[in-house]
């Protein structure tokens, strides 16, 4: 994903977070569809988007995700959670339950 691209998602999407991974990422790889189903599941309306950090390089600097499995949540045009590293899905829920209550709800 180009920074323009990001950009015009910001833009369009409401609520949006960005999933950095890497394929050589065995936590990426076991983490992205636990968080994809709670996203699913209990946040339909936040636009998840999978990014793959080394073919994202720009982007990734751009928001200073520098180490990977990485999310970042945007409300509204402004970030709100960051996360990066080995995150447990029921931390990911919390954080994102109570900013989700606080929009949609």
């Amino acid at each position: 994903m180009q920074p323009i691209e990001f950009q015009s998602l910001l833009v369009r999407q409401p609520a949006l977070m960005l999933y950095f991974y890497n394929d050589t990422c065995g936590v990426c790889t076991v983490l992205w569809p636990q968080v994809s189903r709670l996203m699913e599941e209990r946040f339909p309306k936040i636009h998840l988007v999978r990014v793959e950090a080394a073919q994202s390089r720009e982007l990734a600097g751009q928001l200073r995700m520098l180490s990977v499995p990485g999310m970042v949540l945007f409300l509204e045009g402004k970030e709100y959670f960051r996360a990066t590293g080995n995150l447990s899905l029921g931390e990911l829920e919390t954080k994102t339950s109570r900013l989700y209550e606080m929009m949609f709800e």
